[in-house]
């Protein structure tokens, strides 16, 4: 099924001012980027709205019965699955384009449901969904875990993902392997919330805290997925990775990935 790129899809001639927009009108939560150690503002905002788009096209190709996207001439539209402060939904609305040929639809704004530009539409979008049962979303912790530590450990990426105080240590495979994930493990027995759920490659992925020195700090977190019967880890997201990528799904509750 193909993966549509909002950017790709839609004309943006005020984008950074639309995007000031939504966070002004959403709840407030992070949505800065860290990269090389610089700020990048609003740009998991960004992210989201993009994922978003890509997961609500694909759905609504399959069930196009189920709308997740109104389309008619006049306008294009589809919830963000953000709210206003008081709770209210948050949609996207496009108008067809006419200056520019490369893109069908130009992107007029983000609106919430009771706003004057929504009513043209009598039964507004769905919102997205990412998995099929809510069992999907908890990690079960009877299931073997088996990390690849040779990919993540020689491959560079990875790699240049783990805190520099550890990334070249002569016992970081020991304690990668050996105490980080035992401790991980004990965590998400303790509180399922540990093991936050990701969407990647059209499956539902499990983001869990790995802590290499001081076990009240997490330094990064470590990408697990189902197969069989078992879980099979081969990467690890710095933070911020693992925070953007979980937040395509929900707002992260979990402690260590939201800074508690």
């Amino acid at each position: 099924m193909n993966r549509v790129s909002f950017f790709d899809f839609a004309y943006r001639p005020n984008f950074r001012d639309q995007i000031d927009d939504l966070m002004s009108q959403a709840r407030e939560e992070r949505w800065d980027y860290i990269h090389d150690n610089q700020s990048v503002p609003h740009q998991m905002l960004v992210n989201y709205i993009n994922h978003t788009f890509m997961r609500l096209f694909e759905l609504n190709e399959k069930y196009p019965e189920e709308k997740y996207i109104c389309e008619t001439e006049e306008y294009y539209c589809f919830d963000t699955g953000l709210f206003t402060k008081n709770f209210e939904p948050i949609y996207a609305i496009l108008s067809p384009n006419v200056k520019d040929k490369k893109e069908s639809w130009r992107l007029d704004g983000f609106f919430k449901k009771s706003a004057y530009e929504l009513r043209k539409i009598p039964e507004l979008p769905k919102r997205a969904s990412y998995f099929d049962s809510f069992e999907d979303l908890v990690y079960d912790t009877r299931l073997d875990l088996r990390v690849n530590m040779d990919h993540i450990l020689d491959d560079q990426r990875n790699r240049d993902r783990i805190p520099e105080v550890y990334r070249n240590s002569p016992n970081l495979p020991m304690l990668f392997s050996g105490l980080a994930i035992e401790y991980a493990k004990i965590r998400i027995k303790e509180n399922y919330k540990a093991a936050v759920p990701q969407y990647f490659n059209g499956k539902i992925q499990f983001l869990i805290p790995i802590s290499l020195g001081d076990p009240s700090v997490v330094d990064l977190s470590l990408a697990v997925g189902k197969e069989g019967g078992i879980y099979t880890g081969h990467t690890c997201l710095t933070l911020d990775m693992a925070y953007n990528n979980a937040r395509l799904i929900a707002k992260p509750e979990s402690d260590w990935l939201i800074g508690k």
